[in-house]
């Protein structure tokens, strides 16, 4: 009985299926005119996850179980092909139903998406550089490393945190040694050796295998920085995506109106000619947009610069979806069928991005990270809040399109499911779409840049703000 027991709740379909159910029953209840929707997965995904994952942790060798724990902690609640293969579809329907308006939001807004998408990431690493010169940096186990770490899982953006790891390889540490305060000497000295027996009096220069130690150190330590940074980048810009309108009083049945009137006025409300559901067409789209995404630009001594998977199916389907019909291939279709499968890959999606997240957010909160976890909450609040002032205050945009946008310079899929999940409407995704590259290549050279200069100190640090 135990073992069936067993089976049934580390079963990945059960805790997906059990995840979004109890997700979606939460976020049916309202507080005022307030409520999660979709979103709602997120959030059980996590009391799920943890849980999990806590058991997988105390499960001892030859208990009942014990395969399906350490399948756990090795692979995750569940797969990462379930979280890539809800993205996609997800991604790709939801490109296809709203992308032919898209020509018409380049056109009437053009530069003020680039300046959402690429003020996010700025805001967000002037953000982190100032708290790592007066508050990190006097944690004697937080460095540079976790700091750029934390930057890249805040703003849940892959090539950023890919940029950082590359860029720490490349790092001339005898010279980064020999030019550090003796406070910094000591934090270097510390990750080679915790011990103590390395010292700044025993240790005036850095041996090739005390570098390669340190290297390795520097790796890791992007990467916690990074681990637990990235489920709270993906929380604050959910929660923050719902109740933004709600402080600001944005009525959003208005703002609704207001944006499909502006469509119309555009000429972006034709749909041409839509055919029923193809597959076929479908997964041609997500074909295009992997071999877009795999592009790799490089940009020299910065480093490189692609789209990444999501990114290049979410921009093939959106150019498509616009373009309409190319020879016999219509990639316009009916939007209600397309409407039901973009809910279905969001709504499985939400619930694997609570799931596989749940452990890394609680055990963030309570352990030895909670200071990188706090800064991760504080770097994209602040980005978060300055672009919405920037575009609803400054530029003047309309939230429907100005939460796409926000979650596209967040490089955030999760918020992009909150901003439709809390407007009511897809269009949100055109936004996202236009500021989501601009986004991706201001996080790589912010990386670069960061790595460059932040890496030799936290007085060098400040000279970024």
């Amino acid at each position: 009985m135990l073992k069936f027991v067993n089976t049934i709740l580390t079963n990945q379909f059960f805790l997906m299926f059990l995840a979004i159910a109890t997700g979606l029953l939460i976020g049916k209840i309202k507080i005022k005119s307030f409520s999660l929707g979709v979103s709602g997965g997120i959030f059980t995904g996590i009391v799920i996850g943890y849980f999990v994952t806590k058991w997988a942790h105390t499960a001892q060798e030859g208990a009942i179980g014990y395969a399906n724990a350490k399948r756990i902690l090795s692979t995750g609640v569940v797969a990462q092909a379930f979280f890539t293969f809800f993205l996609l579809l997800f991604l790709v329907s939801i490109g296809l139903k709203v992308g032919n308006s898209i020509g018409m939001i380049f056109k009437k807004y053009g530069i003020k998406f680039v300046i959402i998408g690429v003020s996010i990431p700025i805001v967000s690493m002037a953000v982190a550089c100032i708290l790592y010169s007066t508050v990190l940096s006097s944690n004697q186990s937080i460095t540079p490393f976790e700091t750029i770490g934390m930057y890249a899982g805040s703003m849940t953006t892959t090539p950023g945190y890919g940029t950082a790891l590359d860029a720490a390889g490349n790092i001339d540490y005898v010279k980064l040694y020999e030019e550090s305060s003796m406070e910094d000497r000591g934090k270097i000295l510390e990750k080679i050796d915790p011990t103590g027996a390395l010292t700044i009096e025993n240790t005036a220069n850095l041996t090739d295998e005390q570098i390669a130690i340190y290297k390795e150190e520097a790796s890791s330590s992007i990467s916690l920085g990074y681990t637990v940074a990235f489920p709270m980048g993906v929380l604050v810009i959910v929660v923050m995506i719902s109740v933004l309108p709600k402080i600001f009083r944005i009525d959003l049945e208005k703002e609704k109106e207001a944006y499909q009137k502006e469509i119309r006025e555009a000429g972006g409300s034709e749909t041409g000619k839509e055919q029923p559901l193809n597959f076929m067409i479908i997964s041609l789209v997500a074909v295009i947009g992997i071999i877009v995404g795999g592009i790799t630009i490089p940009l020299g001594s910065l480093g490189s610069f692609s789209l990444g998977t999501a990114g290049g199916v979410l921009l093939a389907a959106l150019i498509l979806s616009y373009i309409g019909k190319i020879g016999p291939v219509n990639f316009r279709m009916e939007s209600k069928s397309l409407g039901i499968m973009y809910q279905m890959g969001l709504t499985f999606f939400m619930a694997v991005v609570g799931l596989r997240y749940g452990y890394d957010v609680v055990t963030s909160l309570m352990g030895s990270g909670l200071a990188l976890a706090v800064s991760a909450i504080f770097v994209e609040a602040v980005a978060v809040l300055v672009s919405f002032i920037i575009g609803h205050k400054l530029f003047g945009l309309n939230w429907i399109i100005l939460s796409g946008a926000i979650a596209g310079g967040c490089t955030s899929a999760p918020g992009l499911g909150a901003a439709i999940s809390s407007t009511g409407s897809e269009d949100p995704t055109t936004g996202y779409g236009a500021a989501q590259p601009f986004a991706i290549l201001a996080n790589v050279l912010l990386a670069t840049i960061f790595s460059i200069l932040c890496y030799s100190g936290k007085q060098v640090c400040a000279t970024i703000i």
